[in-house]
């Protein structure tokens, strides 16, 4: 199956799979990620409100946030079955232009944490403020789609999941006429060059080497 027949299967998560949702996650941050995101039951908690603010009403206060899936294909038919669990997810926001996405406005996006022992909200700040500079200082105060998440589980890895999703945001961003943005990881570089997206060297601005790779997709000509 190729990319684009896998395009055709991402759909939008509900609240449903919002358990789902987490167990993704979880598996993409186990290790040292779980000291940012610990796999307790305030960690729990506070994903599954995040999820439930991802895909609450829109509100002027926030970017518009879309979680799309890909859930297991129907082992006869090779068609989605809306009743199968997700197995990769990708996090999506449509940010206006004049949008705030510096600083502290992870709270706004993700959600609050302050009533929840288990999480830690100055571990939080670490992980997504440094993230949000160099975002920032690539984007600016433009609108674009930024691609914050993609991930897939491991045991269904390598059947293109992940480029289906990337392609499903970049179709956004392109319907918006908007660009895109997204921090890289070395693993994710080979995906992001297919789908147009090029590293940005913001070292001296930075003033020194950014957590992740800026990566910009000028919108479509």
């Amino acid at each position: 199956m190729t990319n684009n027949d896998m395009a055709g299967k991402v759909s939008l998560a509900t609240t449903d799979d919002i358990p789902d949702l987490v167990e993704i996650f979880w598996e993409a941050f186990s290790g040292p990620g779980e000291v940012v995101f610990p796999q307790t039951d305030g960690g729990k908690k506070w994903l599954q409100r995040s999820f439930e603010n991802f895909m609450a009403q829109k509100s002027y206060y926030k970017p518009e946030t879309k979680v799309a899936v890909i859930r297991n294909l129907n082992s006869l038919d090779n068609t989605i079955d809306h009743t199968c669990r997700p197995v990769a997810l990708a996090i999506a926001h449509v940010v206006r232009p004049g949008q705030s996405i510096a600083g502290k406005a992870w709270k706004t996006r993700w959600t609050r944490c302050e009533d929840i022992p288990d999480i830690s909200e100055e571990k939080l700040a670490e992980f997504f403020e440094p993230l949000a500079r160099a975002h920032y200082l690539v984007v600016g105060k433009e609108g674009h789609v930024f691609i914050e998440l993609v991930m897939t589980k491991s045991s269904n890895r390598g059947r293109g999941y992940a480029s289906a999703l990337m392609t499903w945001a970049t179709k956004l961003a392109d319907s918006l006429d908007v660009p895109c943005y997204l921090d890289a990881g070395i693993r994710g570089m080979g995906i992001c060059d297919r789908c147009g997206f090029k590293a940005q060297d913001i070292e001296m601005r930075y003033g020194g080497p950014p957590p992740c790779t800026p990566m910009f997709r000028s919108k479509k000509q």
